[in-house]
C-alpha cells in the first residue's frame, strides 16, 4: 500500500487551524445556546428560571472539566502536526465522528416530543459547554506565534 501525496491540499498555518477551531466551537455554541433559550423562554415554563440557571450551570462545569480536555487535545494535535499542514485534520477523525453522532443525537431529540423546555435546557447547557470549551482554544490562538 504506498502513501497518496495529494498535489493540491488546503494547508494552514497553526493560528489559522487554531482560529478556525475556536471560531467552529464558538459558532456551534452559539447556536445552540440560541435554539435552546428560544425554546425555553418560548415554552413559558413555570420552571423557565431554574431551567435556565441549571442550563448555564451544568454547560459551565461540563465545558471547563470535560470540553477543556477535548479542545486542549486539538489544540495538541494542531500544534504537532505543525505549520501548512491540511486544514481538515484540525479535528481527528474521533472528533468529526463524534460530531456527527451529535447531530444526529439533536435531530433525533428534536423529534422525540421532548417538552420544549426541557429540549431548550438541554441545546442551551450543550451551547453554554461549546462556547466555555472555546475559550481554551481561543486563548491558544492569540498566545500562538506563527503567521497566520
Amino acid at each position: 500500500m504506498t502513501n497518496c501525496k495529494c498535489k493540491m491540499k488546503p494547508a494552514a498555518s497553526r493560528k489559522t487551524q487554531l482560529i478556525l477551531a475556536a471560531t467552529m466551537w464558538t459558532f456551534v455554541g452559539c447556536g445552540l445556546l440560541g435554539f435552546g433559550l428560544k425554546w425555553l423562554i418560548g415554552s413559558e415554563s413555570q420552571w423557565m428560571l431554574l431551567l435556565l440557571l441549571a442550563a448555564i450551570i451544568i454547560g459551565g462545569v461540563k465545558g471547563h472539566f470535560i470540553l477543556r480536555k477535548s479542545a486542549l487535545r486539538t489544540i495538541t494535535r494542531i500544534q504537532k502536526r505543525g505549520e501548512g499542514t491540511c486544514i481538515f485534520g484540525v479535528f481527528s477523525i474521533w472528533q468529526w465522528l463524534l460530531v456527527g453522532v451529535m447531530m444526529t443525537g439533536g435531530r433525533l431529540l428534536r423529534t422525540s416530543g421532548l417538552a420544549d423546555e426541557y429540549l431548550g435546557a438541554l441545546y442551551a447547557s450543550i451551547g453554554a459547554a461549546l462556547i466555555m470549551g472555546s475559550l481554551f482554544t481561543w486563548r491558544a490562538y492569540f498566545s500562538c506565534k506563527s503567521e497566520s
